[in-house]
Formats: structure tokens, C-alpha cells, sequence
């Protein structure tokens, strides 16, 4: 695999930096920083870990709002990757196809959590490093956060690719 580590911050999102609980923003130009990334360019998929997230927010706060857990979703439906819905008379299912790309626990004083390193694992992707990428911010509950533009988030995430042949240049 080739890692790629890349760094983001809600306040220097294109758009969303005032509202940081939706952001976007553009990875097309990773190109021009990482010399072998456009090895990947046309590679079809990639494989996505949120690394390390903070968020200028308490405890307490995230208590008072009822929000033990914060899902980090990014846009697109991930490959390989299934959440539980809520049933519903039409369709007695109750699972649909994720997009979340890290969880985080908040530490609030009403829940218990299995970890508090965050260790999130690779989830497969579209390749995010063409283009833009919105990323999301919400509660166990599937509700946005309520952040604005002076809670601020920022995010350590590694992007990895094969290193197969056929998926370099995509068959070019």
C-alpha cells in the first residue's frame, strides 16, 4: 500500500467554515505536493482512516445536546460498508449503505465507550483525491451537529492505495 496523509481543518474549508458541522472541501490538488500521487489518479477506489479528530467543543456541551458519539460521514456511499436504519412499514430492512469514515467518542458523563483511542480502521472509497469531498458532522442519531463557525474541527486522515498494477493509471 502508498499512504498519503492529509491534514484538514474547518476553517479552511471552501465552503462550510462558518457552519464546520458541513464542510467541503477540494483534494484535487494533492498532485501538485505528493510526487507519486498521480501514480492514482484515475485509480477507481481508494482506501480512507480518520487517524486523529478534535473538535473545539466540551464535554459537557456534547452532554447537554445528548450527543455520545460523533459520526463523521463523508459524501458518496462507501463500497463495502452497511449502518442500521430505522424499519419502516415498506421495507422491513433495516440496513443501508454507509458512509461514515470514523467514529468518535465525546466522553460525555451519560455513556460508556469500548475505547477512547478513536481507532478507526481503512474503510474502501471512491477516490477522494479528485475533486471535492464534503464531510459531515452528526450525532449517534444521524442529526447534524450544531457547531458554528468558532468550534472548529481538524482531522489527521490517511489515504492508501494499492499497489497493483492494474490500479495504477487505471489501465492506461
Amino acid at each position: 500500500m502508498d499512504y498519503y496523509e492529509i491534514f484538514l481543518n474547518s476553517a479552511d474549508a471552501n465552503s462550510g467554515s462558518s457552519t464546520p458541522h458541513t464542510t467541503r472541501f477540494n483534494l484535487g490538488n494533492v498532485y501538485d505536493f505528493i510526487p507519486n500521487a498521480y501514480l492514482y489518479q484515475n485509480s477507481a477506489y481508494c482506501f480512507v482512516k480518520v487517524k486523529y479528530f478534535s473538535v473545539e467543543e466540551t464535554a459537557s456541551a456534547f452532554n447537554t445536546a445528548g450527543t455520545s458519539t460523533i459520526l463523521i460521514e463523508m459524501s458518496g456511499a462507501l463500497p463495502q460498508s452497511v449502518r442500521s436504519n430505522n424499519i419502516s412499514t415498506s421495507n422491513p430492512k433495516n440496513m443501508t449503505q454507509s458512509n461514515i469514515i470514523g467514529i468518535v467518542p465525546t466522553s460525555v458523563a451519560d455513556s460508556t465507550y469500548s475505547s477512547n483511542t478513536f481507532d478507526n480502521d481503512f474503510v474502501k472509497s471512491n477516490n477522494i483525491l479528485n475533486g471535492d469531498i464534503e464531510i459531515n458532522l452528526k450525532d449517534q442519531d444521524k442529526a447534524l451537529l450544531s457547531l458554528t463557525g468558532s468550534k472548529a474541527w481538524c482531522m489527521l486522515m490517511t489515504i492508501a492505495f494499492e499497489k497493483e498494477p492494474q490500479l495504477k493509471y487505471n489501465g492506461y
